[in-house]
């Protein structure tokens, strides 16, 4: 069987011959430099009337609740960041403008005692999964953490008697969803099920059961929790007695809370290394998750196609039949979910204080995050200074990822082959983790130079494996979320000595 080793062969011989011919001229990536001005050049002129434009059309006329989810994951968490960062409080208070709309379309939840939150009437996934009229609990989720960062940027950037009463508003609407919509997901049997995963070993996982799985959602929860607690510390209150009442009742669950942040300290699987400590989320328990299934198999044959049968029907075939070889034993979360670490570290350094304060939970954010990024540094990172690529699996593993997900919504899909995720690194927010791993701070420069590159083999590597950073340099930005994201990100990155325990 063929296996793809650290790099890819062809692409190793190209880029060892030629290499890129990258610009030799020092960026400028701080605050008013060039990167930030065209970030903030191309929300002026482009991505402030597109989000709004995708929330018009999708939300408020389709009520299709996966914009909410979209549109976070699609640049707008790591703008908001970074205006955070920059305290750039003109498209701060814009962002609050974009977003404030959302909070009117806010519906009872049946059952729920007057409880409300974002229903999803329309919209291809709702309508293929069948979640018409119903909530989609993770891009509700998703989306208050869009909001708890931007209620809190707007919380320590301005001042309350210079806040607008627009922006006091956001702020209050914001906490006040947020604690209504935790009240109402933190149940009793979802505490239960955190007891019962906080007492599983990965010796239990016997089978696909991902009743055992450390999920986005209970990080998004953390995430939301932890903004929660920063707004209340600053003195924030709800919009409403449900929001008043609703946070009265997540402090009486405040035991129960705790164990949520301890199930995901839990969760992190420390390794000491010769240069540091690496962490992983959630190892081994994923093993037989199907979206895994092929995750030790490294071959270059595609494990799935599709052919077009006689009555226009599409049917799968196999082409490398499964065996258990396939399976790994450590398989964890894949890069792309592993994403919404970023966020969470985000809020949980800010909140270490707060979050012990509010939630009793106590943990140190700053050395946990610094073990995630040493991880992609030692065991996803292809080690390649010149082309990085990235592994698909968080433990490492780098074979076939998601073979023919979703088919049965009509998409052909063959899967994620080794390094297939590899964009979801530079896309998914890492860059700001080059502040504490000086090693990530050089891969993700070198990534923004081959994006820059006219060399033909830079462009070639690109197109491959970073399609949605690669183009015409003069246009990329504006149809690339992507692109948006991942300048917002580079920008003052605040770095710091390696001995220095900051962030």
């Amino acid at each position: 069987m063929n296996k793809l080793v650290r790099f890819p062969v062809a692409f190793m011989l190209l880029f060892t011959l030629t290499g890129p011919v990258l610009s030799q001229e020092k960026t400028d990536f701080s605050k008013n430099g060039a990167v930030h001005d065209q970030v903030i050049h191309a929300w002026n002129h482009y991505f402030r009337d597109h989000y709004a434009a995708e929330l018009q059309k999708r939300l408020f006329e389709q009520e299709d609740v996966y914009v909410l989810y979209d549109v976070q994951i699609g640049g707008l968490q790591a703008f908001t960041e970074m205006t955070r960062r920059c305290k750039d409080l003109r498209q701060i208070a814009e962002l609050a403008d974009l977003l404030s709309p959302v909070f009117s379309v806010l519906k009872p939840i049946p059952g729920s005692n007057n409880s409300t939150g974002w229903i999803c009437s329309g919209g291809n996934i709702c309508t293929a999964y069948g979640l018409l009229g119903k909530e989609v609990p993770l891009c509700s989720v998703q989306f208050l953490g869009l909001l708890g960062a931007l209620a809190t940027s707007i919380s320590e950037n301005i001042p309350p008697d210079q806040q607008t009463v627009a922006l006091r508003t956001f702020v209050k609407n914001t906490f006040n969803t947020m604690a209504v919509q935790l009240d109402r997901w933190l149940t009793v049997d979802y505490f239960s099920s955190v007891q019962k995963r906080l007492q599983a070993t990965v010796a239990d996982v016997k089978d696909k059961n991902s009743g055992y799985y450390f999920t986005d959602r209970d990080l998004w929860y953390l995430t939301v929790l932890s903004d929660l607690s920063e707004l209340q510390q600053s003195g924030v209150q709800a919009a409403s007695a449900d929001g008043k009442n609703a946070f009265e009742a997540l402090l009486n669950k405040k035991g129960n809370i705790k164990k949520i942040f301890d199930l995901f300290v839990a969760r992190s699987f420390l390794t000491q290394s010769p240069n540091g400590i690496r962490a992983e989320i959630d190892k081994g328990f994923w093993k037989y998750h199907f979206d895994n299934r092929y995750a030790g198999y490294t071959g270059t044959q595609s494990p799935v196609s599709w052919e077009k049968e006689g009555n226009g029907e599409w049917k799968m075939r196999s082409l490398v039949q499964w065996n258990s070889s396939y399976l790994v034993q450590d398989a964890g979360w894949d890069i792309s979910h592993s994403r919404r670490l970023v966020p969470a570290f985000e809020t949980f350094i800010r909140n270490r204080e707060n979050i012990k304060r509010v939630w009793g939970a106590a943990f140190d954010p700053v050395v946990l995050c610094k073990a995630y990024a040493n991880q992609i540094v030692e065991k996803l990172w292809n080690g390649n200074t010149r082309y990085p690529l990235f592994s698909n699996l968080w433990s490492g593993d780098n074979g076939w990822y998601r073979v023919a997900y979703a088919s049965q919504t009509g998409r052909q899909f063959a899967g994620y082959p080794p390094y297939g995720l590899s964009s979801s690194i530079p896309d998914g927010g890492y860059a700001v983790w080059g502040a504490i791993q000086p090693t990530l701070h050089t891969i993700f420069r070198t990534i923004f130079q081959l994006s820059q590159s006219d060399d033909t083999g830079a462009k070639s590597f690109m197109a491959q494996y970073y399609p949605q950073l690669s183009g015409n340099r003069s246009d990329i930005i504006k149809r690339s979320t992507n692109h948006f994201a991942f300048l917002s990100d580079l920008v003052e990155l605040p770095l710091k000595s390696a001995d220095k325990q900051e962030y």
